[in-house]
């Protein structure tokens, strides 16, 4: 048992220590070409990117680094508790939302792409998407706020057997929630607060759908019927929209696995290696979405192989000079 035991902390740790790397290499890879590519005004994709990003490298920082934390063997108290489970839910929240955000703001450019306007989209609306990401940063926040209030100390829980208490897992049992009145837990933290995700969720498989059919009306459409070419902005709506019909699988498939796993903690928590699945499905979209969300926009990617190709050239990796590639307008937002 003492065997497993080790090998369970070990595993976590080590699957932490890899979430954190990864994720930090892409987000910071990608917050660094977006920032390269803003010219006058900051886009509305761009806002939307480094929301997603900032939101991956918090969550990432506070939640893995304070798992590792506790696998190595040191009890969180209070205070830790509480940031723990807050920023946990917050991030969890604002990259769903932003990811549907993302997939609203494409699906309706796609939409223009496919059914073009006969007068041109008004400018003003990106003042409006700023607002709104400004917006949606303070209501998570706003939401998740009571479990600073009633987060309570692991130090209080009494295990339910010797073999559960090894392979406690932070987030879930030595952090646990204590509301003041059973119809709060139940309606809050039990029923609120998984329909603030699972609802948004639902709407983005069926925005992923529309998307899908628009593609399906932009194969079948003729240049002399309703789409018309490949103009550079037009090809960089149909990249981005496939890449958010990826996002929406892997944000699905993370975040239901997840939740099915922790609704049946109690009868697979004898498992050694559970803390580390749920390691994974729970910052897996922040580690691997980043990699993703690199491929949107045509100038970001233009940045990421022109910094490889940099970085390639002073190691001396890359057999020969890469030519450069010219740039091309992106569209406007």
């Amino acid at each position: 048992m003492i065997n497993m035991t080790l090998s369970s902390g070990i595993i976590e740790i080590i699957a932490c220590c890899i979430l954190i790397f990864v994720s930090l290499l892409g987000n910071a890879i990608l917050i660094f070409c977006t920032w390269r590519c803003i010219t006058r005004r900051l886009p509305t994709s761009f806002a939307l990117i480094f929301s997603l990003a900032f939101t991956h490298v918090v969550k990432n920082i506070v939640v893995n680094t304070t798992s590792v934390v506790s696998s190595a063997g040191f009890l969180p108290n209070v205070l830790l508790c509480k940031i723990r489970v807050f920023t946990a839910s917050m991030t969890t929240k604002l990259e769903i939302w932003f990811t549907l955000y993302l997939a609203v703001f494409y699906c309706a450019k796609l939409h223009r792409v496919v059914y073009p306007l006969r007068t041109p989209p008004n400018g003003k609306w990106r003042k409006h998407h700023l607002i709104a990401v400004f917006a949606l940063w303070v209501m998570a926040i706003a939401v998740c706020c009571p479990y600073l209030v009633f987060g309570n100390n692991a130090q209080n829980l009494t295990p339910l057997n010797d073999s559960y208490s090894l392979h406690y897992n932070f987030l879930y049992e030595e952090c646990r929630v204590c509301f003041p009145d059973t119809a709060v837990e139940l309606f809050y933290h039990q029923v609120f607060m998984v329909i603030a995700d699972l609802l948004p969720i639902v709407i983005l498989v069926l925005v992923s759908f529309c998307i899908l059919l628009l593609f399906h009306a932009q194969k079948k459409a003729t240049y002399g019927n309703i789409w018309i070419g490949h103009d550079p902005s037009e090809t960089e709506v149909l990249r981005a929209s496939k890449v958010i019909v990826l996002l929406m699988v892997l944000v699905t498939a993370l975040w239901v696995t997840h939740f099915v796993l922790v609704w049946h903690l109690k009868y697979i928590g004898s498992w050694y290696l559970l803390p580390a699945v749920l390691a994974v499905l729970f910052s897996g979209y922040s580690t691997l979405s980043p990699y993703l969300l690199m491929l949107i926009n045509y100038k970001i990617s233009l940045k990421i192989r022109s910094l490889r190709s940099f970085c390639c050239t002073n190691n001396r990796l890359c057999p020969g000079s890469q030519k450069s590639i010219p740039e091309k307008s992106t569209t406007g937002e």
